[in-house]
């Protein structure tokens, strides 16, 4: 499928959430979530070499983060950090968004994060994002 024909789409996400945000309405999160998919849509067409194809990782990332999907978010880094494609400045951008993640994160849920310290945080925060039990049941 070609990335032509997702960018009308990605535009009517984006001007969607960002009414939506604006509105402080509710389903603001799932809005930016529909951008983060589309977005990652275009990144599967497209090389991380080609500016478009950049764009897209970024906006994926961006998108994700803005849905406060946090697993979502380390998922598309670590997976967009793989390629090989990727140059120096998409590859710092990235990771300056991970970062921001685990920091929204923290401040989300700060006396937890005194409590049990961020790994502990992050493999909680990921199993709920994937709807899986934190612990053992039964």
């Amino acid at each position: 499928m070609s990335a032509e024909l997702f960018y009308p789409l990605v535009t009517e996400a984006i001007r969607r959430a960002e009414t939506l945000e604006d509105l402080k309405a509710p389903g603001t999160s799932a809005a930016y979530l529909v951008v983060s998919l589309l977005e990652e849509k275009i990144a599967e067409t497209l090389p991380a070499s080609d500016p478009e194809g950049a764009i897209a990782r970024r906006g994926a990332v961006k998108a994700a983060l803005s849905a406060r999907d946090l697993g979502r978010v380390r998922d598309l880094v670590e997976r967009f950090l793989t390629e090989d494609e990727i140059d120096a400045d998409l590859r710092e951008e990235l990771h300056q968004l991970s970062k921001q993640a685990e920091r929204s994160g923290v401040a989300r849920f700060p006396h937890a994060a005194a409590k049990y310290g961020l790994d502990e945080i992050r493999r909680l925060a990921l199993a709920f994002a994937r709807q899986e039990a934190p612990f053992p049941i039964g």
